[in-house]
């Protein structure tokens, strides 16, 4: 199950083809298009030249369980847009959700704190659906620059895929979880500071006091128009990735190596059916793969996803590589030991072709 997080902009408004609101933009004085006609024609559109967001999502594995939580900005034409998605993938999964980012808009005064309430809503969506036992995603082609920026160093920081596609691409980009480490450290050693800033407006004269003595933090805080100094937004984004990640404990391993030779693992030997093209090297492919135990036929595994997990305590994987029409469903066993462990084989076999 995914919890895909999806940033939207207004392309589907301001695309140039020959959708009946061509050539609206948002600094135009034409009203927003009839919502039911953009409905009626997203419906028939392709979904690639739509709108950014189409374009990705319609190459994401999107299931019945999965959960959409589409960001937009602060703005009638970014509401606009994310509602119509909206209409659209309802019954395409489990849910979709709508965030505005407050003040996430045109003018450049409010968007630091535009920012820190997307770094906000966005840690707040990835603990909700850690807590649910979902995988978050986040899809980061949509929006203003700045805002698929922090989206995907958030990504890194907090070890979570981010999706990508350029409207000249035809395939995903995937950036995948990364193995980095940082020193989150540096938050808990300054975490009086961190909770009294954040706690309430607080006068510059007293911030540069703490300052003073822990110049270290200066880089992390911006005078306001008040008289007040706050967090900024790259402040506010290391002390809210920094607590989830402690909340999450110790990030996981990649699993033990089975020594066995590739060969040892292939279990498909004398089992008939109608099989696609490349099957065999795909196969060896994942048997060469050093977490890999076994590889077995299994027809359960057929539909759904390309990887879904079946079994994350015991590390069973169902991988179903197709080609030209044609399936071979397989259950994959691997050394794997617990959700996160499973999901960071999942994410790599995702990548194999």
């Amino acid at each position: 199950m995914q919890h895909i997080l999806c940033t939207v902009g207004t392309s589907l408004l301001t695309n140039r083809d020959d959708r009946p609101w061509a050539g609206w933009y948002p600094r135009g004085d034409r009203p927003l298009p009839d919502a039911e006609s953009v409905d009626a024609w997203l419906t028939t559109a392709d979904a690639s030249a739509a709108s950014a967001e189409t374009n990705t999502l319609a190459r994401l594995e999107l299931s019945k369980a999965d959960v959409l939580t589409l960001l937009h900005s602060d703005t009638p034409e970014g509401r606009f847009c994310t509602e119509r998605l909206q209409t659209l993938y309802r019954g395409t999964v489990r849910e979709v959700t709508l965030e505005k980012i407050g003040k996430l808009g045109y003018g450049a005064d409010h968007f630091t704190a535009g920012l820190k309430a997307l770094v906000d809503v966005t840690i707040r969506k990835v603990h909700e659906a850690r807590a649910h036992g979902m995988t978050p995603l986040f899809c980061a082609t949509g929006g203003f620059k700045a805002e698929i920026a922090f989206l995907n160093l958030m990504g890194a920081l907090l070890g979570i895929e981010v999706v990508y596609i350029h409207e000249l691409h035809r395939e995903l980009v995937r950036l995948p979880c990364l193995p980095l480490t940082w020193d989150a450290e540096f938050v808990a050693r300054h975490e009086d500071f961190f909770r009294w800033i954040d706690e309430e407006p607080r006068k510059s004269a007293e911030v540069e006091s703490w300052l003073k003595g822990r110049p270290e933090l200066r880089p992390l805080v911006e005078d306001g128009d008040d008289g007040c100094t706050y967090l900024s937004a790259a402040g506010d984004l290391l002390y809210r990735v920094a607590k989830e990640q402690r909340s999450l404990g110790p990030r996981a391993v990649w699993p033990q190596a089975d020594p066995r030779p590739p060969q040892e693992k292939n279990c498909l030997s004398g089992v008939e059916h109608h099989r696609p093209s490349g099957w065999e090297r795909f196969v060896k492919r994942l048997c060469a793969v050093d977490s890999v135990t076994s590889v077995h036929y299994d027809p359960k595994a057929r539909g759904g996803a390309r990887v879904t997990i079946i079994d994350g305590q015991n590390g069973i994987l169902g991988v179903c590589y197709s080609e030209q029409g044609n399936a071979l469903p397989l259950r994959v066993e691997t050394t794997a030991r617990g959700q996160a462990q499973i999901e960071l084989v999942a994410d790599y076999l995702r990548q194999l072709k």
